[in-house]
């Protein structure tokens, strides 16, 4: 019988699907990720679940083997068009990602960031580590979220990227174990 890793089944996917709309609704809230892949990163079952042959993936910092790339069966393209991109959160960025047009701002980018840590366990607060206090749709007043390994110029760059709303991108944060959503529509603000 065929083993296959359970990030590519449907049923995976589709929690995980779940677990995504659920994120960008409640921006700054941590979501546990349900099934975790054997081998490779954990955005790998982030990108199983988002990613067809339709779209387009850029992975400048070279994130995924070449077996990731053979199973996800998706198009290559540079990070300034792509639907999708994945990076390393510690990198900081050096490319504008696809904003989208007036009459079509779904064709912009999401950005899925690799972090070391995110959330309220596990992370004391320090010079190292930043904090972030989010406001906007989806936050009854404000959240607060503690990351460990993001260079603070992707929320300078994100601040640029989503002036000109509707245009702009949105963002999955990742860690080994849970994700969070900073959609275009949250106010960031490091404190």
């Amino acid at each position: 019988m065929l083993n296959i890793d359970p990030i590519w089944t449907p049923d995976t996917q589709q929690n995980q699907f779940r677990l995504l709309l659920d994120a960008m609704a409640r921006p700054g809230v941590c979501h546990p990720l349900t099934i975790l892949p054997k081998s490779g990163t954990v955005a790998l079952a982030i990108l199983a679940t988002l990613l067809d042959a339709e779209v387009s993936l850029a992975d400048p910092n070279t994130l995924l083997s070449d077996d990731d790339w053979l199973m996800l069966q998706v198009k290559t393209a540079q990070a300034t068009q792509a639907d999708y991109i994945i990076c390393d959160g510690r990198q900081s960025p050096s490319f504008t990602p696809k904003l989208g047009t007036l009459p079509s701002p779904d064709q912009s980018a999401t950005l899925i960031l690799v972090v070391e840590a995110i959330g309220q366990n596990g992370i004391e607060e320090n010079k190292d580590n930043m904090c972030l206090t989010l406001t906007g749709p989806g936050i009854k007043n404000s959240n607060q979220l503690l990351i460990k390994g993001l260079n603070e110029q992707w929320l300078y760059k994100r601040e640029d990227w989503v002036c000109a709303f509707p245009l702009g991108v949105d963002i999955v944060l990742i860690d080994d174990k849970q994700m969070v959503a900073l959609p275009r529509t949250t106010n960031v603000e490091i404190i």
